[in-house]
């Protein structure tokens, strides 16, 4: 046999006697008394979350299970250790026993053992539910399974299978029903993955139930949810403001304009010469939305972007309010400036993702604004669902200005810089690429939007994409959003 294949078996006999007389000299002197109840000690294996069902009551978490052992501090479940662990876990094992309490260690496959007593329970870490980044809301612990240990009146272990095995609701049915749709959450969960940070949100164009919602960036940030720099997604705010106030003026754009003693320009300071609103959506035309900001006036278009839900927070449970927007002031806006950048989206503007697919869906939805809804109701032990209370929806803007801004929509993805969003010709939207004034090793970092409907014909989705630190909305966004649709449109 080969020296070195000795040497080894040499060292591992040494270590596991050693492990044996540490715990035999713990077995046998009694010095292994155990926190206990009055003649009893807990131990809990297994702990289940509240129930999260998705909108087709199919459960989002407490699915995964696991295989565990229950380890006592005792000779014959020692023996059994290597039937189920390695030399190294077992010294660790062994280590966790010399304090005299039971254990209890995860498994990774099944073996049969008499003392070791191995349970099949569900994942007990705290989940996150939906399975990317739908918010961590539903995390209180709503059942447990345990094991209950006889003891001496010294609180010490009593030998035999002397246990009592407690299911406390661990397999029970109650718990939340939210909007989230199982399906269309992993569409947006194998698109988040092109991103290094950003969000998807989806949600329903009728109700703004969100049905996905998923968040990348590996920092705990739920993007979805948080606001941000919007650029040009918001001249759809400005556009509608207009419409609705009777003001729809041509401009002729020469690539920068001037307010005050600052000039604003275009992308490039590309001058996109005769415009209307149509053509300066299409474009992206920064100049016609300076000067028709300045045009509309703060009051107005504070008012219309209050109308679309950009302030104030959404209650998506009845502990947790997400954020969906910081509007400038009255008095930042007091300054043509600030009322230039407010134009095309920039300055003190932030808004999340989640605030600008529920812009786009009261757009599509003939200028009925809801709320966005994530929780449908609770669900009792039985399986029957208690509706939630919602907000009551409002007319925000007039039929024929919802009908105008589809087609401006529509028109971007068509002749504009959404082409990339296009898919069966029924993709409608608008791009974004926004200064954040934040910068990275020099270099600004950029925000970049799409933010659209599907189908343009019979709108059932509002969808948003966000990246950050991205290059453009047409480039980063819009193929992203074509992706998610085709999937849509084969469900």
């Amino acid at each position: 046999m080969p020296k070195r294949l000795i040497a080894l078996i040499a060292a591992l006999s040494v270590l596991f006697a050693g492990c044996c007389g540490r715990l035999s000299y713990i077995i046998f002197s009694g010095n292994y008394l155990v926190s206990s109840g009055y003649n009893s000690y807990k131990l809990v294996i297994g702990k289940t979350y509240e129930n999260v069902y998705d909108c087709n009551m199919k459960k989002m978490n407490n699915n995964e299970k696991r295989i565990v052992a229950v380890i006592k501090p005792n000779e014959k479940c020692l023996s059994e250790l290597s039937l189920l662990f390695s030399q190294n876990e077992i010294k660790e094992i062994i280590e966790e026993l010399s304090a005299g309490y039971p254990i209890v260690k995860e498994v990774r496959h099944y073996a049969s053992c008499k003392s070791i007593k191995l349970f099949e329970v569900y994942h007990s870490e705290k989940q996150n539910y939906a399975v990317n980044s739908v918010i961590k809301e539903f995390n209180s612990v709503a059942g447990e399974k345990s094991i209950s240990f006889a003891v001496d009146a010294k609180g010490r272990l009593l030998d035999g299978d002397n246990e009592d095995i407690t299911n406390d609701n661990y397999n029970g049915k109650s718990g939340v029903q939210i909007t989230i749709d199982g399906r269309i959450q992993q569409f947006a969960v194998e698109e988040i993955v092109k991103i290094s940070k950003g969000a998807i949100v989806i949600t329903d164009v009728n109700t703004n139930n969100i049905l996905a919602m998923s968040s990348a960036g590996g920092d705990g940030v739920n993007r979805c949810i948080s606001n941000n720099a919007v650029g040009s997604v918001f001249k759809l705010i400005v556009a509608a403001c207009a419409l609705e106030n009777g003001v729809e003026q041509n401009y002729y754009c020469k690539g920068s304009i001037t307010v005050g003693d600052t000039e604003f320009s275009c992308q490039n300071k590309t001058a996109h010469k005769s415009q209307n609103m149509q053509t300066a959506l299409q474009n992206s035309c920064n100049c016609y939305f300076i000067n028709l900001a300045l045009t509309l006036g703060s009051e107005r278009l504070l008012k219309t972007a209050r109308d679309f839900g950009f302030e104030n927070g959404f209650a998506l449970t009845e502990d947790f309010t997400a954020a969906c927007g910081i509007l400038p002031s009255e008095n930042d806006l007091k300054l043509r400036g600030e009322l230039a950048l407010l134009g095309f989206g920039q300055g003190k503007l932030t808004v999340s993702p989640l605030a600008i697919c529920s812009a786009v869906a009261a757009i599509a939805n003939g200028g009925k604004y809801n709320e966005p809804v994530l929780l449908n109701g609770t669900v009792d032990g039985n399986g029957s669902i208690t509706k939630a209370n919602y907000k009551p929806s409002r007319i925000i803007i007039s039929d024929e200005t919802s009908d105008t801004l589809r087609r401006y929509m529509r028109a971007v993805v068509e002749n504009g810089t959404g082409k990339n969003a296009d898919y069966k010709g029924q993709s409608a939207g608008k791009t974004s690429t926004a200064q954040s004034g934040r910068y990275i090793d020099g270099k600004e970092v950029l925000i970049t939007w799409f933010a659209g409907f599907y189908p343009y014909d019979n709108p059932k989705y509002a969808i948003t994409v966000m990246v950050e630190n991205g290059n453009s909305g047409a480039g980063d966004c819009c193929p992203i959003f074509r992706s998610l649709v085709e999937k849509l449109d084969n469900l």
